[in-house]
């Protein structure tokens, strides 16, 4: 059977992360083909098996204007789609989407799944709605990460007729033990303003800091920002921004606190790769819907802050850095992600979503 996965890039970001990830796992465990179809050539962030098969658009963006750009992508879309039928086709990323779709027309494409990552709370995810609607009906089938999120696509797309809730696959970090933790409280993800990097900043300023680094592991358009606003705040000696790195885990293993300050989350893959590792976290209430469900529940297996909250966020900042023994807790509890997200049930899941 030949595989199909088409998404953006895999220079970073969670969907390149969750579908190299299932890539890799269904090309080294099975006898699928697998190929990978990039509409963006960038350098790639995560590892991939060398089972798989690699195509990439070698248009230039920065070269072209948008529409010629769109246009040249479509023709790459196209041609590949003439030279390799798949037995099953997955578009990944709600801007690509239905333009994924639309490519495949007059092809011998089928079997042709949506991988929808929106945000129940977000609307305007996807700038071509009037074509979704057409797409996300014809398609044989829409995967989501939580039921909030289906209902979401029902709600838009009320003809769709098969939704299936599949969770993202995490992949479990083993800490480095060579490597001595240090009073460093760290955030991963893309700079970028729904994170909330700047919100972290202002709270460990007011924090009782004392002897204690903050880091960012990750790089993204408010980096600047953010350096202006840790000089602003008199903290630039504390704060320290690691771009994006490989080996992820050596960096975390620094660390004695991590922390999730986003405005909005759908599956936070860095939070919970964070809590296989045994890192206490404090988090923001960022999916509501999620309810008893969520990852972090307040004060059970972390701190839970409102979004937004600079104060709450400080005083939660100060309560860990002067309590070993709350940390100590709270890291085992974050160990307990590995027997909730087990890897071959998620696979399974997937596997059964996608008909393989």
């Amino acid at each position: 059977m030949k595989i199909g996965f088409v998404l953006n890039r895999i220079n970073g970001g969670g969907i390149g992360r969750v579908v190299s990830t299932y890539a890799n796992l269904i090309a080294d465990n099975t006898e699928h083909e697998v190929h990978l179809i990039l509409l963006h050539k960038k350098d790639h962030l995560y590892k991939l098996s060398p089972k798989i098969k690699v195509i990439e658009n070698e248009s230039n963006r920065a070269s072209l204007n948008k529409f010629s750009y769109t246009l040249d992508t479509y023709k790459f879309l196209r041609k590949n789609f003439s030279r390799n039928v798949y037995d099953r086709l997955i578009v990944s990323g709600e801007w690509i989407n239905s333009f994924a779709y639309f490519a495949t027309i007059f092809t011998q494409q089928k079997n042709i799944y949506f991988f929808d990552h929106s945000n129940p709370l977000r609307d305007g995810q996807s700038p071509f709605l009037f074509a979704d609607k057409i797409a996300y009906q014809k398609v044989e089938g829409v995967l989501v990460l939580s039921e909030a999120a289906r209902l979401k696509v029902l709600k838009k797309f009320p003809n769709v007729s098969n939704t299936v809730i599949v969770e993202n696959p995490v992949l479990f970090l083993d800490k480095n033990e060579k490597i001595e933790s240090k009073n460093i409280i760290i955030s991963m993800g893309r700079l970028s303003s729904e994170k909330g990097q700047d919100i972290l900043i202002k709270a460990f300023a007011k924090s009782d800091n004392k002897d204690w680094e903050l880091h960012f592991l990750g790089d993204g358009p408010l980096k600047a920002e953010l350096i202006e606003l840790a000089e602003k705040l008199n903290i630039t000696e504390k704060v320290v921004f690691l771009g994006n790195q490989k080996n992820i885990a050596d960096f975390l293993s620094t660390a004695k606190i991590y922390v999730m300050p986003s405005k909005t989350e759908n599956f936070p893959m860095a939070l919970l790769e964070v809590m296989s590792l045994g890192l206490p976290c404090i988090v923001t209430d960022c999916m509501p819907w999620r309810g008893d469900e969520d990852f972090i529940i307040n004060n059970a297996n972390g701190i839970k802050v409102p979004v937004d909250g600079v104060d709450e966020m400080a005083m939660a900042l100060s309560r860990l850095i002067n309590n070993d023994e709350e940390r100590s807790f709270f890291s085992k509890k974050s160990l307990e992600i590995r027997e909730r997200l087990n890897l071959n049930k998620t696979l399974e899941a997937f596997s059964k979503a996608i008909k393989i």
